[in-house]
């Protein structure tokens, strides 16, 4: 697992990362932290094998589920 982009909103760090090999799962890995402590963790399925990186429709995926889990934490 690679870490494809990351960003900081206020306290909370945001990582988001793709499979490196087809032996692996084939989902991104959302991670956010606060001060450290990993609070949230989720996997979103890939509809395409990122051999060249992401396809543009499974970032788009990613993006909205940022976009919920900032809004679920109240961090907007």
């Amino acid at each position: 697992m690679s870490i494809w982009g990351e960003f900081d909103i206020g306290e909370h760090h945001f990582t988001a990362s793709l499979p490196d090999s087809d032996t692996e799962s084939q989902d991104w890995t959302i991670v956010v932290t606060k001060h450290g402590e990993e609070v949230r963790r989720e996997t979103i399925p890939l509809t395409y094998r990122p051999r060249f990186g992401p396809d543009v429709g499974d970032v788009g995926e990613l993006n909205g589920r940022i976009e919920e889990i900032i809004k679920e934490l109240g961090i907007e």
